[in-house]
């Protein structure tokens, strides 16, 4: 060791350090303290602190989501709740039963404080639709009746099936909403034409407006096969209308005098139809596929076989 170096600790070869005081060796020996570890790069910074953060990010998003869904639930409940008071407030006003009855497949409730609970049928059914605790009240606005001009089809025409049950029956049924399809118009007996035509003709409405909805019945049941008229629910549709205008206040009104000649004009049966009447709806049934071919031309030579 140089006489130059400072006094201090050396490595003496060995793998410890001795003590030089600046003159010469003395005999205090120690070994090395270790190194300190190295600084971790910013890389590897950047990487802890993006492992730590994705963890924290799903959390937020999954407690977001649990927000949304609790207060969906929240929404639902208080909508349900709504609902529950608004029924018990309309019940508590509608006061008393005044009467109830059976109109088609629809059932219908009137109630003295001027409200009405509609248990409405669906188109097809067969038996009429029960109120529930769950049917709503509904402040009724009026309530009105209206029935067919006649109850019987018209039996003027004569002659064959084709002839009439066909020409006037059908044709008068499909010009008032098709209610006969081609397939099952084709080869139908003419007493089956004649029986959809006289339900047709009893068919009768009772229509019920609200605060909420309108309400259009009618005394239509079905019977497996087509819809039938009932026409004795007529008597309770007028029975409804009677209490509905009663609580609503509404006194019958006093039938109108009509003078007699226009009953006699009424009453006159309608002008038989002309050969080219006829002649005119069997090409119409016939370009509707509900006549065949050869059911056409029989039909036709028919008529004008009559002349």
């Amino acid at each position: 060791m140089s006489e130059q170096a400072p006094a201090g600790w050396y490595p003496d070869g060995s793998g410890s350090e001795r003590y030089w005081d600046g003159a010469a060796w003395t005999a205090h020996v120690r070994t090395p303290a270790p190194p300190a570890p190295a600084t971790p790069p910013p890389s590897s910074a950047v990487a802890v602190v993006v492992a730590t953060s994705e963890p924290a990010a799903s959390a937020n998003v999954i407690s977001k989501l649990g927000s949304v869904v609790k207060k969906a639930a929240a929404d639902r409940k208080a909508t349900k709740e709504e609902e529950a008071r608004d029924h018990s407030e309309r019940a508590r006003a509608a006061g008393a039963l005044v009467t109830s009855g059976v109109f088609g497949i629809s059932t219908v409730e009137i109630y003295e404080g001027g409200y009405v609970r509609v248990a409405e049928g669906r188109e097809g059914n067969s038996r009429a639709t029960e109120i529930t605790k769950a049917t709503p009240f509904e402040r009724l606005r009026s309530i009105s009746f209206a029935s067919p001009e006649t109850d019987k089809p018209d039996s003027s025409a004569a002659g064959s099936p084709i002839e009439g049950a066909v020409m006037q029956a059908m044709s008068g049924i499909m010009k008032g909403g098709k209610l006969l399809t081609k397939g099952t118009a084709i080869g139908m007996a003419a007493s089956g034409v004649a029986q959809l035509a006289a339900n047709s003709a009893r068919k009768s409405s009772l229509v019920i407006a609200t605060d909420r909805a309108i309400h259009t019945l009618t005394n239509q049941k079905h019977n497996g096969v087509y819809n039938v008229s009932q026409k004795e629910h007529n008597t309770v549709a007028l029975a409804l209308v009677d209490a509905g205008n009663s609580v609503l206040g509404i006194s019958a009104e006093p039938e109108p005098q009509v003078a007699v000649e226009a009953i006699a004009v009424a009453a006159a049966p309608p002008a038989a139809p002309t050969l080219s009447d006829r002649l005119r709806e069997l090409s119409v049934l016939h370009q509707e596929g509900i006549l065949s071919d050869d059911e056409f031309s029989a039909a036709k030579g028919k008529l004008l076989a009559g002349l």
